[in-house]
């Protein structure tokens, strides 16, 4: 996990009063924003602007009873995945709305803060209503939206927000990144968002990997096994391992390092190692397009350059 995300966007001098922060939701986006937020209402801040961890505003955030701030989630006993008007006026002793928490002084910490979790999700009401909030916010409160469609929300809401949009890549899983082989992460994340996989997900590609690569390795005898094998929903993670590998080839070829490659591709002249990419390149370019083609057939017209 990359510390102090949000060190290069804020500071105590510089913190707008409402911000949309555009992103798939995770668990590591989630992390930041909320020390983000401790920051803000941290009693005791540092001259870097990190928040003290031990003061009464801190505590009471890391025990989620601040007063001063309100997280709002949409409302799942709904028929329909929502954030109504109700949830944003508060109806609850737990919760006590949008309003009253800025209007109030502040209880225990400099500020108050609000944050709205899959913003887009804000019915038209609550949208309305929040908006009357954005276009006169109270003094030294500050409301955080978070949404992964800023496109659902209203124009003259987005026009009054600060819009910080963030990578997903950003957030990529440094456990799994450790655990799994270099080339194989490598290629992993040209194809698929990181936030999206699962480890049953991944421990699937694993496996498709290893055995691309070992069938990569059998081109020299068993080309119908492996037109069998790639002919899949996989082809086109396939042809990226290939590609890799050709690379690795090129540069080997170009650093003269007197690595022993035995593949098939190995014995391929640099001419039609480049070849051999540009319709690899070409088939991806079809598949990615949904172009209907029989890839067998494209597959056993590129392995003739073998």
């Amino acid at each position: 996990m990359k510390a102090d995300f949000f060190n290069k966007e804020f500071d105590s001098q510089n913190i707008s009063h409402a911000y949309l922060f555009e992103c798939k939701p995770s668990k590591e986006l989630n992390e930041e924003i909320n020390n983000l937020i401790k920051k803000i209402l941290c009693l005791d801040k540092q001259k870097d602007f990190m928040f003290c961890d031990l003061c009464s505003s801190c505590k009471s955030f890391n025990g989620n009873t601040n007063p001063d701030f309100l997280e709002i989630f949409p409302d799942e006993d709904l028929k329909s995945k929502t954030i109504a008007l109700s949830t944003l006026r508060g109806d609850t002793k737990k919760n006590r709305g949008v309003i009253n928490i800025m209007s109030e002084t502040a209880l225990l910490s400099d500020a108050k803060l609000i944050k709205i979790n899959e913003a887009e999700l804000l019915s038209e009401l609550a949208q309305d209503h929040l908006l009357k909030i954005l276009e006169e916010p109270p003094e030294n409160s500050y409301i955080f939206l978070l949404s992964s469609r800023p496109s659902k929300l209203m124009p003259t809401i987005l026009s009054r927000v600060t819009r910080i949009k963030i990578d997903s890549s950003y957030f990529e899983n440094e456990d799994i990144k450790n655990k799994l082989d270099p080339l194989f992460y490598e290629i992993l994340f040209k194809e698929f968002d990181p936030s999206s996989i699962d480890e049953e997900e991944i421990e699937k590609l694993k496996s498709i990997y290893a055995e691309t690569i070992d069938s990569i390795e059998e081109f020299n005898f068993s080309k119908t096994k492996v037109l069998d094998l790639w002919n899949d929903d996989y082809l086109n993670f396939r042809l990226n391992i290939l590609k890799q590998n050709i690379f690795n080839v090129i540069s080997n070829k170009f650093k003269d390092s007197g690595f022993k490659d035995t593949s098939a591709i190995s014995t391929l002249d640099q001419e039609r190692l480049f070849l051999f990419l540009e319709e690899i390149i070409s088939l991806q370019a079809l598949l990615v397009n949904k172009v209907p083609i029989n890839k067998k057939v494209q597959l056993d017209a590129i392995f003739d350059f073998i």
